[in-house]
């Protein structure tokens, strides 16, 4: 699908300091997007003045803020391409990132290609990287939270536009696991694959840990919902069970890790309540880093990037 257009999508929200380095890194790319789309959601820094340095290169929405997952739509609905990709105005990409992805494209059952990742800290310095997870028909896996899952970045995946118009956009309401929750409708249909090299830097920013977890809690709870209640994730209906209860130690873990065990506790309760053999997985497996495929240990903090204080 070498003659593939990709539309790329570029939310922003008071993130003007980094801003030109993505947008750079997409004008950059060795498979040239057919187009450059910024979403600005709200941005009152100097924001502005480093788009239009790219003059006519790139096109530019506004918009109040109202977060990534709106921005991300917003930007679906402008943009032409038959293939879309997503990048956060703090993350960049590597050259060859875009070859790489519409390779896997030549096949029908492909609906979404994410890569590796490399986890830089705010000056940029390299932490550590990421070049394996789930593909392949992964909805399973997914529901059932399996290391490793798909990293969550919203700046890796490159998705077919028919894709977005089957299953809709990013749910707004989320916040950190809007990410997981549209890689799920997605595998509900479609293979997903992974290039697996560093593609995608993706910088960490400080953040509360205690609060990175409320929305962890929050959030993941509403995407169960909404899973176990979407007629086309039926294969996975029958997990029910054990799929609350991985989601729950999960949650306990990461909470023990924010060092609140009551609230930990409470969940490892609610886990084996949901499905008694998890005592297994609560003796033998570090479920707290499940975590780590829905939200990285690191930046995303009260808000994830873009969304309204």
């Amino acid at each position: 699908m070498r003659s593939a257009q990709v539309s790329v999508v570029i939310t922003n929200h008071n993130y003007g300091r980094f801003l030109g380095e993505a947008i750079a890194s997409v004008l950059d790319q060795t498979f040239p997007a057919f187009e450059v789309i910024v979403v600005d959601d709200g941005s009152t820094d100097e924001s502005h003045e480093v788009v239009r340095s790219f003059g006519s290169r790139i096109r530019v929405i506004r918009q109040e803020n109202r977060g990534v997952s709106a921005a991300r739509n917003r930007g679906i609905g402008e943009s032409r391409g038959q293939l879309v990709a997503f990048l956060d105005a703090d993350d960049w990409w590597l050259p060859e990132k875009l070859a790489r992805q519409v390779e896997w494209f030549c096949r029908e059952s492909v609906g979404m290609v994410y890569t590796g990742l490399r986890y830089v800290d705010v000056c940029g310095k390299v932490l550590s990287t990421t070049t394996f997870g789930r593909r392949g028909r992964v909805l399973e896996d997914l529901a059932l939270l399996r290391a490793p899952g798909i990293p969550a970045s919203g700046s890796s995946p490159l998705v077919r536009r028919s894709v977005l118009e089957k299953i809709g956009g990013f749910d707004v309401a989320l916040s950190t696991s809007a990410d997981w929750d549209m890689w799920r409708r997605v595998a509900c249909h479609y293979e997903i694959e992974i290039v697996p090299e560093p593609l995608t830097v993706y910088r960490q920013h400080g953040s509360s840990m205690h609060l990175r977890v409320e929305l962890l809690e929050r959030d993941m709870l509403r995407a169960f919902g909404s899973m176990f209640e979407d007629p086309a994730a039926g294969a996975v209906h029958p997990l029910r069970h054990r799929c609350y209860a991985n989601l729950y130690l999960m949650i306990a873990g990461s909470y023990f890790h924010a060092r609140n065990p009551v609230k930990g506790m409470e969940y490892v309760a609610r886990g084996l309540a949901r499905w008694p053999p998890s005592i297994g997985r609560i003796l033998w497996t570090p479920f707290r880093h499940r975590a780590r495929s829905l939200v990285p240990a690191d930046r995303r903090g009260r808000h994830a990037k873009g969304d309204p204080v």
